[in-house]
This record gives structure tokens, sequence and C-alpha cells, in this order.
């Protein structure tokens, strides 16, 4: 079951570069409730990943460490190439022939990976769609972007990860499946500025924490769809969220059996 908790920590890290004790409080109430609620359905596997926001944040390791002692969890800090590589496992269902790019736009960070039959290429970068919204983004992450991409061979097929994706394709196209063109998704974001937050939500079912960065994530497919000009762009049935789990269950069950989070009962 998925359940999403809007409390965007990167609004702290990226404008006060550290986590707040009010939000920290936050944070650690709605974890409680969350593993209150998966102990009560014998839930036996429970485990965490911080990403770009904690990562930002001067005291993200210290919140970490905070949060597992208070819950008895095992939350893991990830570096920006960890989360990168996490799309290696899901890009298996796709040829290996070195025209597919996978983007991951979350709110703090873009990953991307790229692998072909002689190579594999990821990378991390501080560019992501709260970050962005918020003006915290900087140039020097945009001409990384574009140094890695011209490094690519012949990108005909981009793979969006993500809600922010899915939001934006779910507008252009009424089957979510489809590849969309350049040209479709830069039509969809200038009738998307247009609208006011309340509007995005009441046209679109987007939650409040989408509404006002949809924008921002689009900014980013649409500057590598700039650079990959003969790319188009379409979503991913899966999210980075299961790789964390199957990373989770190779790291801790790896000998119990419980092997593929697609089959337990237990993920």
């Amino acid at each position: 079951t998925y359940k999403r908790i809007p409390i965007r920590l990167g609004t702290d890290a990226f404008r006060k570069g550290k986590i707040r004790k009010k939000t920290i409080k936050k944070l650690s109430e709605s974890l409680e409730d969350l593993v209150s609620s998966l102990d009560s359905k014998k839930i036996n596997l429970i485990g965490g990943f911080a990403t770009s926001a904690m990562r930002s944040a001067s005291n993200g390791s210290e919140v970490c460490q905070h949060l597992n002692t208070k819950l008895n969890l095992n939350i893991h800090l990830l570096s920006g190439d960890q989360e990168a590589q996490l799309l290696s496992d899901l890009s298996d269902s796709f040829p290996m022939d070195g025209s597919y790019l996978f983007v991951d736009v979350g709110g703090g960070s873009t990953e991307l990976f790229y692998k072909n039959s002689s190579k594999v290429m990821f990378k991390s970068l501080n560019l992501g769609a709260v970050r962005i919204y918020l003006e915290k983004d900087h140039l020097s992450e945009w001409q990384d972007l574009e140094v890695f991409l011209a490094s690519l061979g012949n990108i005909r097929n981009i793979v969006g990860v993500g809600g922010n994706v899915r939001s934006l394709i779910s507008i252009i196209n009424d089957d979510i499946n489809n590849s969309v063109s350049k040209k479709s998704l830069n039509a969809c974001l200038l009738s998307l500025v247009k609208l006011s937050k309340k509007e995005k939500i009441e046209n679109y079912n987007f939650s409040s924490d989408r509404a006002d960065i949809i924008e921002s994530a689009g900014k980013i497919f649409l500057r590598i769809m700039d650079i990959l000009d003969k790319a188009s762009l379409r979503a991913a049935p899966w999210s980075i969220c299961d790789a964390l789990i199957q990373k989770y269950i190779d790291e801790n069950y790896a000998n119990s059996g419980v092997n593929d989070f697609s089959s337990s009962e237990e993920a």
C-alpha cells in the first residue's frame, strides 16, 4: 500500500541548511504512526532510506540516527551515486541497446542511469523539483547535466521514474503508458503555469505538495529533451521505492528465502 506523507524535508534542508526541530518532531510522529500501523498488520520487513534532503542537511545523519534509536528502525542515508545506481535494477526489463536513459526527478536531486552492452554510466545532480521551486538550484548543476548527456550515445527513449513524470504524462495522454514528445511536454508546462495551485488540484487531482512543484520537475525533463532532441519521454511502470525494497531485502534477507519483493508476502 502506497501512502504519501507531505512533510517536505527539502524546505528546511535547502533553505536553512538543516532539518529544524519542529520538522524532526513531525517526521518522528508520522513515522511512529506508520510503524504502529505496520506492526498491527504483522508486517515483518520494515526499513527506510533517506535521500537528497537528508544528504543536503548538515544534521541529516544525526536525524537518521535519532529516528533509528527512537523508533527501532534501520534508516540508511544514501549517497547520490547509490541512489542513481538503484536505477540499474529497474532498467533490467528494457533492451540494453544504448537507446534508453533512465531519469528519476525527485524533490532535491535528479538521478540518471545509462547502459549499453559495454558500459554503464550514472550521475546524481542537485537538481530537483523542490530545489528549483525554492530557487536553490545552481548553474553548475545544469552544466554538469549537459556534460553528462553529451557523453551518451544515440538516446531515443527517456524513461522517467516517479510521480512527477507520471503526473505530467497523465495530463498529455489518456494512456499513461504511451510516450510523449518534447513539443507535447512543452505545451503541457505552458498550460500548467497559467493555473493556480488550487486549479491544478481541482483539474488534475494533484496532491497539494505535487501541485506547486510539478512545473519545476517538468523543466528538468524538458531540458533533457532539448539536448537529446530525438528522444521521447515515457513513464516507468515502477518507482525507485521498488528498487529500495529489493535493495533492503538483498542486504538483510539474502539467506532467508525472501529474495524478490514482487512475490514476497512479507514485503
